[in-house]
């Protein structure tokens, strides 16, 4: 059966999306989950607002 994260991060993928920003933690495992599986990179911050400056560019 497929979790909620891994079916986001396959609409993700299917909208075009190569890169995404942000931080692990326990409310996103099954997210992380998705994208281990699929070709969308992660970039990991120290910050929430650090993660969003660089999705801003």
């Amino acid at each position: 059966m497929t979790s909620i994260g891994e079916r986001l991060v396959q609409e993700l993928a299917s909208r075009g999306v190569e890169v995404v920003f942000g931080i692990p933690g326990m409310h996103t495992v099954e997210l992380y989950r998705g994208l281990a599986a699929s070709p969308i990179r992660h970039v990991t911050a120290r910050h929430e607002q650090g993660a969003g400056f660089m999705a801003d560019g």
